[in-house]
């Protein structure tokens, strides 16, 4: 069985023994004898566990690349279908077909590798679709993929016409599809529940990191250092399984020409860049070099959040844009409809319906209908003019779907027939983001509030910590007790509350990071979040000091 699933991943026995599992051998044999020879204590425990992690990961490596396979395929399947339905109602033969979706890598992915597979199977080999279909589907790691190609080969063995079988199996693939988007919004809330829990314990964790020196001979800064260290590893390790576990969809082009609103969000990322610099060399450098009385009054946590401050208007320009795609996405599926229609009815006639369209009210799609319907006017290159349409709307679906209408309708197809499968589907995968969005916005409500709680945690515990050593320090303890309680400087607790705010800005920027992963969206926009979450982490903590300070009267510096 191990076997099987070497060849299904492309390995051979000799190559995933050569490849993976000796490399793997060799390092964790040397790591263990470096951890035996020269670390001690936790670090030798540590650099233990390091080769078992190794080892364990090469010898799961066909297993973890099968599953990287499933979720690769079963996230393309809404445009493998919707391809496939399209180009199906052409003139172009079946091998033409299988050789067309199997040249799409970039828009497909790995349904454009097992349609390879299948075009090997009846070009080379001479075997029928139907057979080249079934033999596939016993080896596909997808197990709705290979449904879908269990119903085709039943059904050209019947003799049903390819055309008709896939008009019918449009609703059922996108309900698989469906299925698949709303298993991943399930898990998303999973996750959610997951990074809640992690970050709670994280809190509670260097907390007590915190307290600890208090009970246990051990220096403070290195225990807020190891925790908050700790604290980043698992919050990476955890927004790593995140991105690969959750299906891949995302709103902006791929292409690689850059529009007016690239450039755009470009100029301003430059402008954020350089006035963020300015600005956090000139509050730091006046507060701390300089020596300005009035920036001497300002917290440190207020003033890294003004000196971050610039980037926020990168991050605002990008959502605005984001939103604005967004909303081109909902008025496409109807243009297009109108489109397909327009031109069956006319018996041909794109130019003409494009300039009826492009005269009515699309929303913000209307102005790149407009430019759509005079380079097609002009009569130069129609492929060309519909990629550009699509890369213009910065929309990956606009992008792949207006591409696929052109090429379904240059190569004979119905354009009334090209637009209803398109549009059709297209509106159901709008509607299964609509679901996504709600959920991402709860999960960015979740951020930010954790954001605020984990600030009030770090800098209570803080609070009471060098309350804590405040008092210890003045007062007279027998040399029983001293040998009990370790005493620290006041001086040396300063420190750790640079750490801690340097936690919380780490913090941000991962959770930042994180949203965009969930949400597939433009990542410039991390900057929008990035932003909100230093506010929100520089007010609460300095506002924890000042409570401190008057509920404990602790007397932290806090300027």
């Amino acid at each position: 069985m191990f076997l099987d699933i070497l060849y299904r991943v492309g390995l051979t026995p000799k190559e995933y023994l050569l490849k993976y599992v000796l490399p793997a051998l060799v390092i964790s044999t040397v790591l263990i004898v470096i951890g035996l020879t020269y670390f001690t204590g936790y670090a030798k425990i540590l650099m233990l566990l390091i080769p078992v992690l190794i080892l364990i990961s090469a010898i799961g490596y066909p297993l973890i690349e099968l599953d990287s396979q499933k979720n690769k395929i079963n996230e393309k399947l809404h445009i493998f279908i919707t391809k496939f339905g399209v180009l199906s109602i052409t003139d172009l033969d079946r091998k033409e077909l299988i050789k067309m979706l199997a040249s799409e890598k970039e828009e497909l992915g790995q349904l454009a590798e097992e349609s390879r597979k299948i075009y090997v199977l009846i070009k080379r080999w001479n075997q029928s679709l139907a057979e080249a279909c079934r033999f596939l589907a016993q080896k596909t790691p997808s197990s709705v993929f290979a449904d879908f190609l269990d119903r085709m080969a039943y059904s050209l063995d019947s003799g049903e016409d390819l055309k008709e079988f896939l008009m019918k199996e449009q609703s059922i693939v996108m309900n698989d599809y469906a299925a698949f988007y709303k298993r991943a919004l399930y898990n998303l809330d999973i996750f959610k529940e997951m990074y809640i829990s992690g970050i709670t314990s994280l809190a509670f964790f260097v907390t007590f990191a915190v307290i600890a020196p208090f009970i246990i001979n051990y220096n403070f800064v290195t225990s807020v250092t190891l925790a908050i260290f700790g604290s980043i590893v698992f919050e990476i390790c955890l927004v790593y399984i995140i991105k690969h576990k959750m299906p891949s969809d995302r709103l902006w082009h791929t292409a690689n020409t850059l529009t007016a609103v690239d450039r755009k969000l470009r100029k301003y990322l430059i402008i954020s860049i350089i006035l963020t610099l300015l600005f956090m060399g000139v509050l730091l450098g006046g507060k701390y070099i300089a020596n300005i009385p009035e920036l001497q009054k300002i917290p440190y946590q207020i003033l890294v959040a003004l000196g971050f401050t610039p980037l926020f208007i990168a991050g605002y320009v990008a959502k605005k844009e984001e939103n604005l795609v967004i909303r081109k996405e909902f008025h496409f599926p109807g243009f297009l409809r109108s489109l397909g229609e327009s031109v069956s009815a006319k018996g041909g006639g794109m130019t003409e319906s494009l300039k009826y369209l492009s005269s009515h009210d699309f929303g913000p799609l209307t102005k790149d209908l407009e430019r759509l319907y005079k380079r097609v006017a002009v009569r130069i290159d129609n492929q060309k003019a519909w990629k550009l349409f699509g890369v213009e709307t910065c929309s990956y679906l606009i992008q792949l779907f207006s591409e696929m209408f052109e090429r379904c309708v240059f190569l004979g197809g119905d354009a009334g027939k090209a637009s209803e499968i398109i549009g059709d589907n297209f509106r159901k995968i709008i509607n299964l983001r609509k679901s996504k969005y709600q959920s991402v916005e709860q999960f960015t409500s979740i951020v930010y509030g954790l954001a605020g709680g984990l600030a009030l945690a770090l800098f209570a515990s803080y609070g009471v910590a060098y309350m804590v050593n405040k008092l210890y320090n003045t007062l007279e303890i027998p040399e029983a007790m001293a040998t009990i309680i370790n005493i620290m400087t006041p001086g040396d607790l300063t420190l750790i509350s640079y750490l801690m705010y340097g936690c919380l800005l780490i913090y941000s920027l991962i959770s930042a990071y994180l949203i965009k992963v969930v949400d597939g969206g433009h990542p410039q926009v991390l900057l929008y979040h990035f932003v909100i979450m230093v506010w929100i982490s520089s007010l609460v903590s300095f506002g924890t000091e000042l409570l401190i300070n008057k509920m404990l009267g602790a007397n932290i510096p806090i300027y």
